[in-house]
């Protein structure tokens, strides 16, 4: 069995806020991988982009000599380094249900993502450059935003609450990638920095509330965001 001292040399390239690197953050953190986590200035990005494979982030520097990119690919690739430390993130005999619960994840960040464009780029969704910052466009965004959380949210919820029925985690009742996925959409929610969306939103539901507090408590995700809240 490889160790984790024994991985790759690992670069993780983002920004400094959370976003699609985080379940990769959480997966190399859990299975104790060393990973030098690359904070992109945004001052810096307009020079950087041009460098990347598709002009985005994240990207998974490995030895330096492979760049690795797309979030979900990295994801799964961290997986797999932790397997072979010994943490089945991506356990070869749940990798069916693993990738099903990593699709139910994407469905609802697709789902959301007209929400969260419209309040930063309206001009994407089709409406009028000019909108942006105006009083039509703030009560578009509330009300946009306002309905998936009344509507979308708790079928999906729903979806996650039946799995927990089942198992403490997405997938049986160790953690898998899958809740690495699921638990930075989750913590972005809960975070009071979307406009329209209450920090407390995961209240009335127990199910996740349990669930989202049980990965917390996880003591290499404890240390990290502890590591985080002081850096």
């Amino acid at each position: 069995m490889a160790t984790a001292a024994s991985a790759p040399k690992l670069r993780l390239q983002y920004f400094n806020i959370e976003g699609p690197a985080e379940k990769s953050r959480l997966a190399l953190s859990i299975a104790k991988i060393p990973f030098t986590d690359d904070r992109v200035v945004f001052d810096q990005w307009q020079s950087i982009k041009p460098t990347t494979p598709y002009g985005q982030l994240p990207l998974l520097y490995i030895d330096e000599t492979k760049c690795l990119a797309q979030s979900d690919a990295i994801l799964r690739y961290c997986g797999r380094l932790a397997n072979d430390a010994g943490v089945p993130l991506y356990d070869s005999s749940m990798q069916l249900d693993i990738d099903e619960a990593l699709g139910l994840v994407d469905d609802m960040l697709v789902n959301w993502r007209a929400c969260l464009y419209i309040g930063m780029n309206p001009k994407s969704l089709g409406h009028p450059e000019e909108i942006k910052g105006t009083a039509e466009h703030d009560a578009l965004t509330k009300a946009m935003r306002e309905r998936w959380m009344r509507e979308e949210f708790p079928r999906y919820v729903g979806f996650f609450n039946e799995r927990f029925k089942k198992s403490k985690y997405l997938v049986g009742d160790s953690v898998t990638i899958a809740d690495c996925a699921l638990i930075p959409q989750l913590r972005r929610f809960c975070s009071g920095g979307i406009d329209h969306v209450s920090k407390d939103c995961l209240e009335e539901y127990p199910e996740i509330k349990a669930y989202y507090d049980r990965f917390h408590a996880i003591p290499e995700v404890a240390a990290w965001y502890e590591a985080r809240a002081k850096a």
